[in-house]
């Protein structure tokens, strides 16, 4: 075979298998800058005994949630989002006459 071709195929033979790494290794280097940086943000504000999970997950439209449960409210689980470089609360807020179950919700 001729030196030629066979650079530019060794070349497109690598990006074929070394480029889906690549995406996997991005992608869980977000789920856990995250994971981290969410859970960084909520221990400067809560007691980290309170927390009892948080979990990240990457969503079908693009982007990262991270959803926390607390050990005291373990049936509700709160989304955070990075936004802008910093983490918020992105849960949808109950009615009004629910907010006195969520002793978590965020308002800024």
């Amino acid at each position: 075979m001729n030196k030629k071709f066979l650079i530019p195929i060794t070349i497109i033979l690598w990006l074929i298998i070394i480029f889906p790494f690549c995406i996997y290794g991005y992608i869980k280097y977000q789920l856990y800058s995250l994971k981290n940086d969410t859970y960084t943000y909520l221990i400067k504000k809560y007691d980290k005994e309170k927390i009892q999970k948080v979990e990240t997950q990457k969503l079908p439209k693009g982007g990262y949630a991270a959803y926390v449960t607390f050990k005291d409210e373990p049936e509700h689980t709160y989304e955070y989002f990075r936004v802008d470089g910093k983490i918020r609360q992105g849960s949808n807020f109950p009615y009004e006459e629910d907010t006195q179950k969520y002793h978590y919700l965020e308002y800024e």
